[in-house]
């Protein structure tokens, strides 16, 4: 006697699935999304941030350095980040990165609180012995305290509403499709 498994995926299962692995973020380092990599004097730089979207309020900006045209990270390098509002209104924010604040030995990160929402030119600057780099990026900060629908959770309820409707037509279709069967079926006897 043979065993068979057999699956059938409704097209509403079909939809669920789809979307439980279509809005899957894409996995982020040890020290959050990825914001830039870039190409500071003789290093490169690359800069993560959480959260993600980056609100007002608490916040982790984590850096890797490496040596340009050499595989791995540099140690014992001294970084800054320097946070300047890019309306030009509002104060410059100054931090020190470390080993201690980072959530990865292989970072140096910085750890504070982002006082106000919209665009902020972000600067990184690198010093190892003599050697200086610096490198620029922008970062969005939205306002905090209220969750962010962002567009990677949108398609999940979408989808569970899909899922939903096309269960209940389903489920009707069944049902008006057995009541035609019975009334002709009473039909034939007659």
């Amino acid at each position: 006697m043979r065993n068979e498994l057999n699956l059938r995926l409704t097209p509403g299962a079909l939809l669920v699935v789809l979307a439980v692995f279509g809005c899957l973020n894409p996995a982020f380092a040890d020290g959050g999304r990825l914001r830039f990599r870039r190409r500071a004097g003789p290093f490169i730089v690359t800069l993560f941030t959480t959260p993600d979207p980056l609100t007002t309020g608490r916040a982790d900006f984590s850096v890797a350095v490496e040596r340009a045209g050499m595989r791995g990270l540099v140690e014992h390098v001294h970084v800054d980040i320097i946070l300047t509002p890019a309306t030009g209104h509002g104060r410059q924010i100054v931090l020190h990165a470390s080993h201690a604040s980072a959530t990865s030995k292989w970072l140096q990160a910085a750890n504070f609180s982002l006082p106000a929402q919209g665009l902020w030119q972000v600067t990184v600057v690198v010093r190892h012995g003599r050697e200086v780099g610096r490198c620029s990026g922008e970062v969005h900060v939205v306002r905090g305290g209220a969750r962010h629908l962002t567009l990677d959770i949108l398609p999940v309820p979408l989808v569970a509403l899909l899922f939903v409707l096309h269960e209940r037509r389903k489920r009707n279709f069944n049902r008006k499709r057995r009541s035609g069967l019975s009334s002709s079926a009473f039909a034939i006897r007659s």
